[in-house]
Parts: C-alpha cells; structure tokens; sequence
C-alpha cells in the first residue's frame, strides 16, 4: 500500500498557532486562563468579521480601505436610530442598509468606471466619517439603551454575543466562497480577469457586488462594536481596515488576488489577536504593537510575492519543457 503523503502547508497556520499558544503560556500564567481565551475572541470577533469582507475583496484582486471608518459611521447611525424609535430590528436593518449603500458607491466607481480600489476606497473614508460627523456635530452618542445588547449580552449565559456573530459571518463567508458560483467567480477574477471576461464571466457585476457584500459585513461590525462599547463612537472604526489586511493576509489569501479562505482568514485573525493579547500581558506599549503588526504585514506580502515567484518558475520550466518534447 502506498502511504499518503500530508502537505504540510495546509495545515501550518493551525501549527503556527498551536506553537504560539505554547509560548505564550510560558511567558504568561494568565494566558491560557478561561477568562483570558473568552477575552482575545470577545477582542477580535469585529476585527474578524471586517476581514471577512476585506478577504472577499482582496479575492478579487481588489482593496476596500474605507471598512473601518464605514463601521464607525453605520454603527453610528443604528444607534442614533434605535436611540429615536427603541426598535432594535429597525436600527440594524437602517445599519445594513447604510453599509450596502456606501458599497453601491464603491463598486461603481471601482467595477464600472474602473478607478483603483484603492483611491476610491480611501476617498470613501473621509466621506464616511464626514458624513456622520456632519449628523452629530462631532459628538458621541451616548445613552444607546437596548442597543448594548449586540455587542454585551451572552448566549446560554456563556458564549459572547460578539463571538456567536464572528461564527455565523465565518459560515456565511466560507459558505459563499466555497459553495456558490458567486465565490468561484471572485477567485476566478482574482486569479486571471481577461480569462474570467473570456469564459463569460459578468466581471463588473460580480466585484460591484463584492463591495456591497463588504460594506453589509462592515455595517455589521460596526454595529456590534457600538453595542459593545455602549455608544455610537464615529471614530472608533479607525485603524480596523489594517487589522483586517493584517488578518486576511496572515490567513494566506494573496494580495494579487485568486487565493484565500473563510477559515484561513479566521486563523489569521485569532493569531494576531494572540500576538495583541500576549504584548498586553507583557506590558509592551501599543506603538510597539503597531510596529510588529507592520512587519507583520511586509512579511506575510513578501512570503506571499516569494512562493508565487516560485510556482511562476516552476511553470516556466515545465512549459519549455514540454516544448523541447513536441520538437
């Protein structure tokens, strides 16, 4: 019988973890306490759920910077809503609807009048924190009542509210990308768009829905990060676009688009959010974590750029290969 041979690189970000949670219960007693775990998943579900949309994305070859600030104002503004009316269901639906309609935006500009995803998505920042600075004068808004109940309540007494929201985005990202033809076609655009035009693929319409699909993502964690400060803060969306990149790329989907999963992303974010929580417990200042958090990024890019540096090479060789044999 032939033994199968296991590929290692599947499961390393699993290893990488299993190795870091070791290290960190060897330099801290409090890491592996239950409080501790409940805390670094309570502390990175809304980051996770923004790097599923930021994944989706980057699937495509494509790069949406406004997440954090888009957060901070849909958030907002489902407070301000339920703030008006106590009706929960009618703030979260106003919540969605604001992320799917700054996608909208995005994905024309983006998909149809083919401008970088980049400046597009940058410029949409500042629109977004304007605009609700603009409805707010600059305030936060304070006194949410009911609305606490996204990001603070628990299920069974036990499981964070915030984490039950991280799971149910984590089925529906691998759900779309592994079971519908919408997720083979992000990755198929991502991997070769001329190939993707050639075998009818409807390319504009398929990553002008992708940002939608993020910006309802978005609207989500936005929402769920209020209801766990206990207050609609505009700003508090900032910085939350990096930390997805930093998730999604560490969780190896590729930069240049066509690779990358739900669970990889996920992985990807639990890892960072051990890295935070074991510099926490060690008492390294938050301008450390952002210089670590850089590199981090830089060297999962360069990872990335080096191993399809390989795979090019390796299919260069192979085809002049081939082309000596027809001869």
């Amino acid at each position: 019988m032939k033994s199968k041979k296991i590929d290692i690189r599947k499961y390393s970000l699993i290893l990488i973890l299993a190795a870091m949670v070791v290290v960190c219960s060897l330099l801290s007693g409090n890491f592996l306490t239950a409080t501790n775990l409940t805390n670094i998943l309570k502390q990175v579900s809304i980051v996770t759920i923004c790097a599923f949309a930021q994944g989706m994305i980057i699937i495509t070859g494509e790069i949406d910077l406004s997440i954090g600030y888009l957060a901070g104002m849909a958030g907002s503004f489902a407070c301000i809503v339920y703030v008006a009316t106590q009706n929960l269901p009618l703030a979260f639906l106003v919540g969605v609807l604001l992320g799917a309609a700054v996608g909208v935006v995005n994905g024309l500009f983006v998909a149809y009048f083919n401008l970088p995803s980049f400046i597009v998505t940058l410029a949409m920042q500042t629109v977004c924190f304007g605009a609700i600075c603009l409805y707010t004068g600059g305030q936060n808004i304070y006194k949410i009542g009911g609305f606490n109940v996204l990001g603070q309540s628990y299920v069974a007494g036990i499981i964070p509210i915030t984490v039950v929201f991280m799971v149910i985005m984590l089925i529906i990202t691998h759900v779309v990308l592994k079971y519908t033809k919408f997720g083979r076609y992000l990755y198929a655009i991502g991997g070769n768009t001329d190939a993707a035009v050639a075998a009818g693929i409807q390319v504009v319409k398929v990553k002008w829905f992708a940002f939608i699909l993020s910006g309802v993502f978005a609207a989500i964690a936005g929402m769920v990060m209020m209801g766990r400060l206990n207050a609609g803060i505009p700003g508090e969306g900032q910085g939350y676009e990096t930390d997805a990149i930093t998730a999604t790329v560490i969780g190896g989907t590729s930069f240049s688009g066509g690779a990358g999963t739900a669970f990889g992303t996920f992985l990807g974010s639990i890892i960072i959010g051990v890295l935070n929580n074991i510099m926490n417990l060690m008492g390294i200042d938050s301008y450390t974590q952002m210089i670590v958090k850089g590199f981090i990024i830089i060297g999962a890019v360069l990872v990335d750029s080096l191993s399809k540096r390989g795979k090019t090479g390796i299919k260069i060789m192979a085809s002049s290969s081939d082309a000596k044999k027809s001869k």
